[in-house]
């Protein structure tokens, strides 16, 4: 519906989603058992189990996601990884002088992976029958993906926060839907402050723990219940939460950064209002109920931490997103994305 001056009315769709743990942990036994009892092989079914079950309860304007990547060849992009790790094993035992060798072959292989990876995923994922793609290069890779990274930490991460603006930069702007791209773009200040935030959250969480394992220290000891040293024990899991609150405190403000100043087909907006500190919350939580169910409750924590996320993004369209047609892409082949994922390249925003 036209607004005043001709032009058109944005229309709000807030995204849902209705996974339950209950459903996703009769998916998740099951995918486990299986690979278990097929030593790893199955894990590639286990994984398009997993992505169409949390696709297809991720729900935009009434319609679902849907993920309809091949097993069999995330199957052969999973053996081309073990063997190349076999490889690479064998190789360094027996002429340990071929490590070098193999750090160059990685180091020229991984913009390929990333690359790979991220096309693979993208045109395997669609909505409203329309696939994504990813249009990256090697070069765009190799800068926001090696270079970049390598700056920040040889400028004691100094250049850490504009590594992160590039890295989100090239993977938002290559991606694309029906033909129509995605782009971000926000000045560099506005991630050295969410960087400075977390750098200030995890000082201050550290100083509250030390204060509060002196205060517990001093209590035992004139109680004499224990031995104060015993206190100590607290210091490293509340360094590994203080560690954790900042980190995703870090990466959410980036994640809403991006998002929020992204545009689709240059009119669609994204909005998300993911807040920091209860997606940490989440995080922390997630991991202790893991921890106290010998893993038992990660079905649960995965929902948790997807329902939250998702349903604080919303797209604004202006118009009507039924005038995208089918975009016809070649299949791409899934072996950089399952040898990234094999050696935990962590890609993605």
């Amino acid at each position: 519906m036209p607004a005043a001056g001709g032009e058109v009315a944005p229309t709000r769709h807030d995204f849902e989603f209705h996974g339950r743990g209950g459903e996703f942990f009769r998916i998740w036994i099951v995918n486990l058992a299986l690979s278990l009892l097929t030593m790893g092989i199955y894990s590639a079914w286990a994984k398009v189990r997993t992505q169409r079950y949390l696709y297809g309860n991720t729900y935009v304007g009434g319609h679902s996601l849907d993920y309809d990547a091949s097993p069999w060849r995330i199957l052969v992009g999973r053996v081309i990884a073990v063997s190349a790790l076999l490889g690479y094993s064998l190789s360094v035992s027996f002429w340990p002088e071929t490590i070098g060798l193999w750090y160059v072959a990685f180091g020229v292989l991984i913009p390929w992976l990333i690359n790979s990876s991220l096309r693979f995923t993208a045109r395997n994922s669609s909505y409203r029958n329309i696939r994504f793609n990813f249009g990256g290069t090697y070069a765009g890779a190799l800068v926001n993906y090696v270079i970049w990274p390598i700056l920040g930490y040889g400028t004691l991460f100094l250049l850490m926060p504009q590594a992160r603006r590039a890295r989100d930069f090239y993977y938002v702007n290559k991606h694309a839907y029906a033909g129509k791209p995605f782009e971000t773009n926000f000045p560099a200040f506005r991630i050295y402050v969410a960087y400075i935030g977390g750098v200030a959250v995890f000082l201050a969480l550290i100083f509250a723990s030390f204060l509060a394992i002196g205060y517990l220290a001093e209590y035992v000891k004139s109680a004499k219940v224990l031995d104060a040293s015993y206190a100590g024990f607290l210091i490293f899991p509340l360094y590994a939460i203080a560690y954790t609150v900042s980190l995703t405190f870090i990466d959410i403000m980036a994640f809403n950064l991006s998002l929020n100043n992204a545009k689709f087909d240059g009119r669609h907006e994204l909005r998300s209002r993911v807040s920091p500190w209860c997606m940490a919350w989440i995080v922390v939580s997630n991991f202790v109920l893991i921890l106290l169910t010998v893993g038992l409750f990660y079905p649960w924590a995965r929902v948790r931490q997807s329902r939250y996320q998702t349903e604080r993004l919303s797209l604004i369209v202006y118009g009507d997103l039924d005038a995208y047609t089918y975009e016809l892409s070649r299949a791409n082949s899934a072996i950089g994305e399952e040898v990234a994922g094999f050696f935990d390249l962590g890609i993605g925003l």
